[in-house]
């Protein structure tokens, strides 16, 4: 019951914080950043049939919807999900389709993607093996998996920790879940740097990890 409490928290939280999501630079940045790594770990071809899970207001989806055929932008945020629905819109962006999905939990459709990126996203989750092996069911045989998320952390990142499981991981230990997955050419990089200011007037780094893996 606390797991279900805390996630219905966290989705609350991001349905709040969805109109202003996009205006914070760091976010924007860090999506650019993710977006350049996956591009440099995973070799982008125009008929990938891809998964954005956790996927936002689609700063991610948006950087990745060039380089691909189709993207499925999916999130537990209704809110987040209609705003990017509006960008869609707006942009005139027709290779992107939006689903709202309680991705921790529910069944994925079965061996539909050859790409599955998500960004910040595992921290949220409460059992991240068992996700993986939601996704892992998703993929094509040969496919491509490429999760970003923060290296182990003190508990300082996130000041609202509504829907927030995990202070970060080993990404070593993330790579061995996604071969206990039946990942295989599994690979751990750094994608990014967050700086933030502390509360003595110094600065703060979070490191972000993009670990990949293919399906067997």
């Amino acid at each position: 019951m606390m797991t279900k409490n805390k996630a219905a928290e966290g989705r609350a939280r991001f349905d709040r914080a969805a109109a202003e999501w996009d205006a914070n630079p760091g976010r924007v940045a860090l999506a650019r950043a993710v977006v350049a790594a996956l591009r440099q770990a995973v070799p982008l071809r125009a008929d990938l049939q891809v998964l954005d899970f956790g996927a936002g207001t689609g700063l991610v989806t948006l950087g990745l919807s060039p380089h691909v055929a189709h993207l499925t932008a999916m999130d537990t945020s209704r809110e987040m999900l209609r705003m990017l629905d509006e960008k869609l819109k707006a942009l005139k962006i027709a290779n992107v389709q939006t689903s709202f999905c309680d991705i921790a939990n529910a069944a994925l459709p079965a061996a539909k993607f050859d790409l599955i990126v998500s960004s910040m996203v595992l921290h949220h989750l409460p059992d991240v093996p068992r996700a993986l092996q939601h996704l892992r069911a998703s993929l094509r045989p040969g496919g491509w998996i490429a999760l970003a998320d923060l290296d182990a952390e003190d508990g300082t990142f996130h000041a609202d920790k509504a829907g927030v499981f995990h202070q970060g991981f080993d990404r070593e230990e993330v790579r061995r879940w996604f071969q206990a997955a039946g990942f295989t050419d599994t690979a751990a990089r750094e994608a990014h740097r967050i700086v933030r200011p502390a509360a003595d007037g110094s600065a703060r780094e979070y490191s972000v990890f993009l670990v990949t893996g293919r399906a067997e």
